[in-house]
């Protein structure tokens, strides 16, 4: 041991001759070469850049050169006093304008805005945003967030003038992100041949957004999200290149897309037709139908391009006042004219509102479409019952098997099941029954968990009767 620890010593003593015989007895920020200085730079927050200033003569202005422009005036913002915000807004205004102005406009990767502005400040956004501009930034990202609009609907937009991006030397632009403005789409526009992903998120839509989208050649990733002024999504021409596709809580009366290589679809809303043409390649699906009974047996039966998913995921909300199954007949439950033959992972979660959860059957229906899933292999069911109190009891009664005997399909390759808010009640005793007796060999895994997993009220978690659960 003493022999290695002497060689280390005099190695490192060697190294230290070396240095100092060539005169390189310490570093330098400035010998760094300059092709690495903007990697480093990269690395750092636009506050961190800037502290480099005092490093080295050479760095002084190295933070003009940031590829991302990310400001946050969202920030600290705990106190809502009116004089308070006023102040806060016109410190965030100067610093953004201070930036903008010294910024060399060269290598801008990002250009992003996060606050809450007034309409009568809309000559600096537009500054901002000519700014953006002229640099090139692959990356815009305006947020017009304001907290006193969360869950309303806002008043006076910003326009954001989409022109501008055209108004440079050839397309620029890969990803905008739009929150909390207006825009004013339109065929005839250019500069977007080169955009991969547009979200748009509370976006008052005054024009043509099917001919934005005729543009957008190169287009990966759409989200819509509580957006005005459209009625239908309906787009006529091809996406091919779209392989995400996300719609909540959109007004619309239907939505219609021809995306041939879309992977991802996710929607969020009111029950309406949808049809997504030539999708061969989905993957996965997340479906959240609102303010319909019948919504877990829409989501099943009623998209036939969802059928190719391999990932399904889906909540459904039922209630015992408007009844959609009834076991003796099965004859609310609609067959589905195809069958989900890629399928292998189902999460469904599914609110159920009950006086009784022992006499209310409607979870029974998914029994009914397990199988028409034959390769099935991971289950999740997530259930939270809103019930009375008085009334969550575990059932105790007998398994029939009468409200699942629509399974005649084995469930083959099934290998783990997972159940929360799992509290024996009548309907989820009938359907566990029912999956462990089409179950085959292949199943390892049952997880029964009485807690609820859902979003929920604390209360319903608590005094869980784990003595009367049945193992």
């Amino acid at each position: 041991m003493e022999d290695e620890a002497a060689a280390k010593r005099r190695r490192l003593e060697h190294h230290r001759g070396l240095g100092g015989a060539s005169g390189l007895s310490s570093f330098h920020m400035e010998d760094l070469p300059e092709e690495i200085e903007p990697l480093v730079l990269s690395l750092l927050s636009l506050k961190e850049a800037a502290r480099t200033s005092i490093v080295s003569r050479n760095w002084r202005m190295l933070w003009t050169h940031h590829p991302n422009l990310c400001f946050d005036g969202t920030k600290n913002r705990s106190n809502d006093d009116e004089d308070y915000v006023k102040i806060e807004r016109a410190k965030f205004i100067k610093t953004v304008n201070s930036i903008v102005q010294q910024h060399s406009r060269i290598g801008l990767n990002k250009f992003s805005i996060r606050c809450s502005l007034e309409n009568k400040s809309s000559c600096h956004l537009d500054r901002w945003i000519r700014f953006a501009t002229a640099a090139r930034a692959n990356i815009i990202n305006i947020n017009l967030w304001s907290k006193k609009y969360i869950g309303e609907p806002i008043k006076n937009f910003y326009h954001f003038p989409l022109e501008a991006l055209g108004a440079q030397d050839g397309p620029f632009i890969q990803a905008l992100f739009l929150a909390n403005v207006s825009i004013k789409p339109h065929s005839d526009m250019c500069g977007f041949t080169k955009l991969r992903r547009l979200l748009l998120h509370s976006v008052h839509i005054i024009g043509d957004l099917p001919g934005l989208l005729l543009n957008c050649c190169s287009l990966e990733d759409l989200e819509v999200v509580e957006c005005l002024g459209v009625t239908d999504l309906n787009i006529p021409h091809q996406l091919d290149k779209l392989r995400h596709l996300l719609i909540y809580h959109m007004r619309v009366q239907m939505v219609e897309f021809h995306v041939t290589g879309l992977i991802h679809f996710e929607y969020k809303g009111d029950v309406i037709p949808i049809q997504l043409h030539g999708c061969s390649k989905l993957e996965k699906a997340s479906i959240k139908f609102k303010k319909d009974n019948k919504e877990l047996g829409h989501a099943f039966t009623a998209i036939p391009s969802i059928s190719t998913v391999k990932v399904l995921n889906m909540c459904a909300d039922m209630d015992a006042y408007h009844p959609v199954w009834l076991p003796q007949g099965h004859t609310a439950a609609r067959s589905p004219a195809f069958m989900f033959t890629n399928l292998r992972h189902l999460t469904c979660e599914i609110t159920i509102l009950a006086k009784d959860p022992n006499r209310h059957s409607d979870l029974l229906q998914l029994a009914h479409y397990l199988a028409i899933a034959p390769q099935l292999e991971t289950l999740q069911l997530n259930m939270l019952y809103d019930s009375d109190s008085r009334h969550r009891c575990c059932w105790e009664g007998e398994v029939t098997g009468e409200g699942v005997s629509c399974m005649r399909r084995r469930l083959g390759n099934l290998k783990t099941v997972y159940m929360s808010g799992f509290r024996c009640y009548k309907a989820q005793v009938e359907l566990l029954c029912g999956i462990l007796e089409m179950a085959g060999p292949a199943l390892g895994l049952v997880t029964l968990e009485p807690k609820v997993t859902l979003e929920c009220a604390r209360v319903l978690n608590m005094f869980i009767p784990f003595s009367e659960i049945r193992q």
